[in-house]
């Protein structure tokens, strides 16, 4: 008769212990490929919409739309790919009782359109609310601060599209940053609310949020990077919540101090 072989249990149990060291080990590995690739997929979503919003202004001769509220009708001849809406990070609807950062907003098309729970179809990316092409201006805009139209020089430091908690934002160069990732829920109130840079200070990306700017370019932003940018014709990019105006870290929440200083 043959002598039937096999594992001991020792043998068994060294072999469970190196496959739970192999998992621990290469999951964070996946888990930082799964964020990329998040990532990645936003970032392609913002160049379709830099050929939908190429299109619409060139259509307008060059002028943006005159309400951030609903932006979307503004485009929706442009396109028809409804999955670019949302950044692949944030794709639960508040409804459905997600929260910033990772929460989409809902907001129809004007059309008996849903999505196949029956929502209306979301979004998780906003419109800085200083371009548009308005004669009357609420809350904190001045007038004279619009950009209005895509004819300007600087384009490339003007944010004008990106990873936002709601349809948009008017950011000033004096807006505190949130409290706590997320901490955007006291400025979802008409245009010229507080603080409404908070609206796009949210962690999608690994300290950073996608952005399109009005050169038509998608860039990775830094999270303290945003009072930096060009957001209207009269913002200080060196306020004081950047390097040039003497921001301390200490000045920052504790959440956001280990992140690249602009």
């Amino acid at each position: 008769m043959q002598k039937r072989t096999g594992f001991t249990l020792i043998e068994l149990l060294v072999v469970i212990a190196i496959i739970a060291l192999l998992m621990a080990i290469l999951m964070p590995a996946l888990q930082r490929v799964r964020r990329q690739a998040r990532t990645v997929a936003c970032q392609s979503n913002l160049h379709q919409w830099s050929l939908i919003w190429a299109m619409y202004t060139e259509d307008t001769g060059g002028y943006f739309p005159s309400s951030v509220l609903t932006w979307r009708d503004f485009v929706e001849d442009y396109h028809r790919e409804k999955e670019i809406t949302l950044c692949p990070s944030a794709t639960k609807l508040y409804s459905n009782g997600a929260r910033p950062p990772l929460g989409a907003w809902e907001q129809t098309w004007d059309q008996a359109v849903t999505d196949a729970s029956g929502h209306p179809f979301a979004s998780s990316y906003g419109i800085n609310q200083w371009v548009l092409n308005s004669s009357d201006v609420v809350g904190g805009r001045v007038l004279e601060q619009l950009w209005k139209n895509i004819n300007i020089r600087g384009a490339s430091e003007v944010m004008f599209f990106g990873d936002c908690a709601i349809t948009g934002a008017t950011p000033l160069d004096t807006d505190r940053p949130p409290e706590y990732d997320g901490d955007c829920a006291n400025v979802w109130g008409a245009g010229g609310s507080v603080d409404e840079i908070r609206r796009f200070c949210m962690n999608r990306h690994s300290g950073f949020l996608n952005g399109l700017f009005l050169d038509w370019s998608v860039k990775r932003v830094g999270l303290k990077e945003l009072w930096t940018l060009k957001w209207h014709r009269k913002f200080d990019t060196k306020g004081p919540w950047t390097k040039a105006g003497f921001v301390q870290s200490q000045d920052w929440p504790e959440w956001m101090r280990n992140y690249k200083d602009y």
